[in-house]
């Protein structure tokens, strides 16, 4: 793979365990023919002469590494498959242990995440940006749903004087208690190499409820973003049924 262009990291190593699916929650079919892998990809289609990707896998993953095969061959996407180290727990442990393949910009995606709606330009948006100067740049969706606030990893974001949308405040599954203080979810989130350790080091933190200080996300609280439309995490069966409701409807 060569180093010019920007990277693509799929962190693909949790179990789904909420599910107790008899395949990776990432091959769950959201469609005749399709699965929640596949809206990620399509994602990265519009934008794959610019970009690598890297998927971090778990153990059994091989039905996931051969339709990454598959798909990124059809794509021309160059592709690498590496294993996530136990060292380096969740998603954000396989973004700071892919640190060997960083690009020039990075962009983190999760996939059982899935939009309502497409968005083909917000990758090529988010990544730009690093590229502009911008250390890390999140792509939100702005959410009011105080259910969906307390559970997921939420943010603030407000207009700067330039008008660039930015993080105002973060927090990972922040509970009932503190919802108030944030207006949307975010999607995936992309950042520059030189940034990475602080930005994804705070994230790696919050996600394992060892951010206790403020100033640990100062880096998180730099963040630009980009707007995406509403999405649905594929973690919970309810949440599963609802989409294979709307998108059957």
């Amino acid at each position: 793979m060569t180093g010019i262009r920007d990277t693509v990291i799929l962190p693909l190593a949790g179990r789904g365990s909420r599910l107790g699916l008899p395949t990776p929650k990432e091959l769950l079919p959201i469609g005749p023919g399709r699965v929640a892998l596949d809206d990620t990809l399509d994602l990265l289609a519009p934008h794959a002469g610019r970009l690598r990707l890297v998927a971090v896998l778990g153990e059994d993953r091989e039905p996931t590494a051969r339709h990454l095969e598959r798909r990124c061959l059809e794509m021309k996407l160059p592709l690498a498959v590496v294993r996530q180290d136990p060292a380096l727990p969740e998603s954000t442990g396989a973004v700071l242990g892919a640190a060997p393949w960083y690009g020039p910009a990075n962009l983190v995606l999760l996939a059982d995440q899935v939009l309502h709606a497409p968005a083909p330009t917000a990758v090529g948006k988010a990544l730009d940006l690093i590229h502009a100067g911008q250390e890390s740049v999140f792509l939100a969706s702005m959410e009011d749903d105080a259910e969906r606030l307390a559970a997921d990893g939420s943010l603030h974001v407000a207009r700067d004087a330039g008008g660039l949308l930015r993080v105002t405040d973060f927090a990972d599954k922040p509970g009932l208690s503190g919802v108030e203080r944030f207006n949307a979810v975010w999607f995936g989130y992309a950042f520059a190499p030189s940034a990475a350790q602080e930005f994804v080091g705070a994230l790696h933190q919050a996600t394992l409820g060892q951010a206790e200080r403020p100033h640990q996300l100062d880096a998180v609280l730099r963040a630009a973003a980009v707007e995406v439309g509403p999405f649905t995490d594929l973690g919970t069966w309810p949440a599963v049924t609802a989409h294979w409701t709307g998108a059957s409807s």
